[in-house]
């Protein structure tokens, strides 16, 4: 069943604007949160009496850096409170005409109601239910395709969502701005610069149009015949002969063409069945969970050690964050986690991923009166700002700051020149006045004559603006001074 369109708004501005689309909201700290900002508030931001620049001219997105585990960064996206507020009212007044979003069940990462509140969940990958569809799909052929579109959000093209949602023949004929399809179109152009490629990673306003847009594709190819899956971008095939399969290609290549979007050839292929539905390294390594309910120090070790062994053959699967999950599952026997910490952090250093789920070993280990971690996540911190990796910065800044340790000066300063914004925003939120003076100092130092500039820092900002340091940064929108009345806040 669809979601309503007040659970669809909602989502949009309270669970969904931030790039938290994992089950666990493994993206981001979880001291960032918008569940303040409210319908109300959006409203004002969007109303004719609301005080805003040209919005010819669009506004910019605060960026965050997430590292993949291959250590390549993948770039999410914060739009601006003023554009995301008038995509989130646009979708939820035509949300009859995007429901169709929500009833394809080739889409396996489809808008949806979830008990957290969110529209957007990216949680299929490993369940039971990936497992029963595929053989399902899978029962009576021979051969399955598997590929995907190339650089898909980055490449979505803003007049292509009137093309979707309407049909080609009556948005070129209808071009009218006054349109619902038209101002979808301008708004999503709004939260990046009003340019007409590419929309933001991050937020669900994003995956809503990325499906309108497939949702057509998916109606297309299931009429002629083809049954498939689509988790997101990425597409798995079933056909009875190697020819269905070239011709599945092709006309999705065809079919996406229409909407200005490129299959990645490089990641297509044809393979006969049975093909296994998980990885070999997931097969393998839960072949070697520690067998026993309660995990002693050997076993957990002896685990992961086997998981290092697998990563280094799959680098660019998730088989660490994977095996540490696998352990968290368990109960630990008396000093397991004090034991495992050490090892845990030194992976962590080459993988900021597993940086989320420090947390929970830290709550396991032996509670003492001084933390005993803080040199290691200063070291953790240190060697993601050399690399500029947003995520690795803002966890190890979290800890540090959760667990009281005071940031060390040479570390504050590595922070300061990487301009990172979230970054900077933990390092002022770590109570020490010297951080925070240079924090202040570096908003009072940016071009405030450059709205896109400001844009890009727009929650450090805001929070700055909230705590009384700096005045209204936009000479010519009264955006913060809504939300400050509205009671908003987004960090926790």
């Amino acid at each position: 069943m669809a979601p309503d369109k007040a659970f669809v708004l909602r989502a949009l501005l309270q669970h969904n604007y931030l790039p938290v689309q994992k089950k666990d909201r493994e993206e981001l700290p979880p001291i960032f949160k918008t569940t303040s900002f409210s319908i109300a508030a959006a409203k004002k931001l969007a109303g004719q009496g609301a005080k805003r620049r040209s919005p010819e001219l669009g506004w910019d997105v605060v960026d965050y850096k997430s590292t993949k585990f291959n250590s390549i960064p993948r770039l999410l996206s914060i739009p601006h409170p003023t554009p995301h507020s008038f995509l989130s009212l646009c979708i939820e007044e035509n949300w009859e005409n995007l429901k169709y979003t929500a009833h394809n069940e080739i889409s396996l990462v489809r808008p949806r109601e979830h008990a957290d509140g969110r529209l957007v969940i990216m949680d299929y990958d490993r369940s039971l239910k990936k497992i029963t569809n595929s053989a399902k799909l899978a029962f009576g052929k021979r051969f399955a395709v598997h590929t995907d579109i190339s650089n898909c959000f980055p490449s979505v093209y803003s007049h292509a969502i009137p093309w979707a949602t309407v049909g080609f023949s009556h948005a070129k004929k209808n071009r009218a701005p006054t349109e619902w399809f038209n101002k979808l179109d301008k708004y999503i152009r709004w939260t990046k610069r009003n340019e007409t490629q590419g929309i933001a990673i991050g937020p669900a306003t994003s995956n809503i149009v990325s499906e309108a847009i497939l949702a057509r594709v998916d109606k297309k190819l299931a009429t002629d015949g083809f049954e498939y899956v689509r988790y997101i971008d990425d597409y798995k095939a079933y056909c009875q002969s190697e020819d269905c399969a070239q011709e599945f290609i092709r006309k999705l290549a065809d079919e996406l063409a229409k909407f200005k979007l490129l299959l990645n050839i490089k990641k297509t292929s044809v393979n006969s069945l049975p093909q296994p539905t998980s990885d070999e390294w997931i097969v393998d390594l839960a072949s070697s969970r520690p067998s026993r309910s309660t995990v002693e120090q050997y076993d957990a070790h002896d685990f992961l050690e086997r998981a290092v062994l697998i990563a280094r053959k799959n680098p660019e699967g998730s088989v660490l964050k994977y095996a540490l999950k696998t352990l968290l599952s368990r109960k630990f026997e008396l000093g397991v986690a004090d034991s495992l910490l050490p090892r845990v952090l030194e992976l962590t250093f080459h993988q900021p991923a597993l940086l989320p789920l420090l947390e929970r070993f830290f709550n396991r280990a032996f509670k003492t009166k001084r933390f005993l971690y803080g040199h290691s996540l200063h070291a953790l911190a240190s060697e993601n700002s050399k690399l500029r990796r947003s995520d690795g910065m803002c966890w190890s800044l979290y800890y540090l700051n959760l667990y009281k340790v005071p940031v060390e000066t040479e570390l504050a300063d590595s922070v300061l020149h990487t301009r990172d914004c979230l970054s900077l925003l933990l390092l002022y939120l770590s109570g020490l006045e010297a951080h925070r003076d240079w924090v202040i100092d570096f908003a009072k130092g940016l071009d405030w004559s450059d709205h896109y500039e400001l844009d890009q820092y727009w929650i450090l900002l805001y929070q700055l603006f909230l705590d009384g340091h700096i005045g209204n940064p936009y000479a010519d929108e009264d955006a913060f001074e809504v939300l400050k009345s509205e009671g908003v806040n987004f960090t926790k």
